[in-house]
């Protein structure tokens, strides 16, 4: 099996830490608030969420807006959001 180069396996941490680190950014006074986004609204429709039992993570999925091809997938627990392709999304 092939090694990352350095460079690569470095912008990757690199952008794990950017994600992770914006992740605790908020804008209420209980930390659960949405970040601003400059007087721009942004697509408010519902998420498609997924309730699992008591003690199981629930997940919500939507396309992203202004990226057609893509996904967002969120949880419930501490974890940042995981963006995929997606050709159902056609923006």
């Amino acid at each position: 099996m092939k090694r990352l180069p350095t460079r690569c396996l470095t912008a990757v941490l690199s952008a794990v830490i950017v994600v992770a680190a914006l992740a605790g950014c908020s804008s209420d006074k209980r930390g659960t608030g949405d970040s601003p986004v400059a007087n721009h609204r942004g697509d408010d429709s519902p998420a498609n969420v997924t309730n699992f039992p008591d003690h199981f993570a629930n997940i919500a999925t939507k396309c992203v807006a202004g990226a057609p091809g893509f996904r967002a997938f969120v949880t419930t627990r501490e974890a940042a959001p995981v963006v995929l392709p997606d050709p159902a999304c056609k923006g």
